[in-house]
């Protein structure tokens, strides 16, 4: 309408409203001083702003803030618009499941065997990525660094985020501070084994032997700051057993040696020991679970020995980039959860020689919590550190 005003106004040789206001757009005002020249300035007079004051540029600059102001009103309510977005709108893209171990191993296996059940439940590709090493930290890491949009996780064992950040001097990440809790899935107690030749069977026996055979008290485990080492070091704080460690490189050396009698006893997780034992290899002395264990139920635990507090072994969780929303988190832990109420995944569970667990991100919060804080006392009364 205005446009059309103008034009009837140009063509009665004025540049006003009737009425007398004036009137004229941006371009029109912007264009205004190239025309005044020769015959045309009796019939192209500039532009007359409604404020006599105001210049083209000033024009020109409340345009530019206007639409400054237009683009920061739409990204605020986009933003608002993407937090009051409903959980069901997530996954939209392929969730990536870190693994900061070599491939293969019982956490590479159960994290797999997760990811294929979650796949038909969320309607998303899960892909497993491993990125081993420095005992966990290279791919923890990766994933306090990752973009907190619910499609990347840390698939861990505890070393990682509470044991390494006190053999460690230096970590690329805050611990405490890097990760959000998911839930933890599976949890693989430690037992403490004997060979079949060894004069105890059971923990009130090795106690009263080591009083008369204190040499005879050496451990073995797989290495330096291994859940076995530092559950060796529980064992000694809370029953002055007085344990020696013995460190090898891996499993099978430790497995040798202690079935040679070189080591009286050794350390070691479920997932490792469960075939020995069955085949007799082995005789197991505790297990370090808080009751007893489905895949050794004919083994007693340390607390029925009267030492409740030595509970210890590896555990399998999952834990986001720090400020990944609550409700994607819950999301995954009930998916996950449920997955690990059915028969068919326990089973599966119980031949890898790991129990299902399963808590909900505020459980696991607090329970994390709780292992950083037991774990920093046992590693620094002991001494025990990876940094040569």
């Amino acid at each position: 309408v205005q446009a059309a005003r103008r034009r009837h106004a140009l063509a009665q040789g004025d540049d006003r409203r009737p009425g007398g206001n004036p009137s004229c757009d941006l371009a029109e005002r912007l264009s205004a001083p190239l025309q005044w020249s020769g015959a045309r300035r009796r019939r192209a007079r500039p532009c007359i702003a409604t404020n006599p004051k105001e210049t083209p540029v000033n024009v020109l600059v409340k345009f530019r803030q206007a639409l400054a102001l237009a683009a920061a009103v739409v990204a605020t309510a986009c933003a608002f618009a993407a937090q009051a977005q409903p959980r069901d709108s997530w996954p939209s893209k392929p969730i990536r499941f870190v693994v900061p171990f070599a491939a293969g191993g019982s956490i590479d296996v159960v994290a797999r065997l997760m990811g294929r059940h979650l796949e038909g439940r969320l309607g998303q590709n899960v892909v497993v990525e491993n990125r081993p090493g420095a005992g966990g930290t290279v791919g923890a890491d990766l994933v306090a660094r990752a973009a907190a949009d619910g499609h990347t996780f840390l698939f861990t064992a505890q070393g990682p985020l509470v044991l390494n950040p006190f053999l460690m001097k230096r970590l690329p990440y805050n611990a405490e501070t890097a990760f959000a809790p998911v839930t933890i899935v599976a949890e693989a107690p430690n037992v403490l084994v004997t060979n079949q030749a060894f004069p105890v069977s059971s923990f009130s026996d090795l106690l009263a032997f080591a009083k008369s055979n204190p040499d005879k008290m050496t451990f073995g485990t797989q290495g330096v700051g291994t859940t076995g080492h530092v559950t060796g070091e529980l064992i000694n704080q809370l029953t002055g057993l007085g344990l020696t460690h013995v460190a090898y490189q891996g499993f099978p050396p430790a497995l040798t040696d202690v079935l040679a009698g070189r080591v009286g006893m050794m350390i070691g997780d479920t997932m490792n020991l469960v075939p020995r034992i069955r085949s007799g290899q082995l005789r197991p002395i505790a297990i370090a679970s808080a009751r007893r264990s489905t895949v050794l139920p004919q083994v007693p635990t340390f607390a029925e020995a009267g030492h409740p507090e030595i509970v210890s072994g590896p555990w399998f969780a999952v834990l986001a980039p720090a400020g990944t929303g609550i409700e994607i988190r819950r999301k995954l832990s009930d998916e996950m959860r449920q997955i690990l109420n059915q028969g068919e995944v326990q089973e599966k569970l119980k031949e890898l020689g790991v129990e299902s667990r399963g808590m909900t991100p505020e459980e696991f919060d607090a329970y994390l919590k709780a292992e950083y804080k037991r774990w920093g006392g046992v590693i620094r009364k002991a001494g025990i550190t990876l940094d040569k």
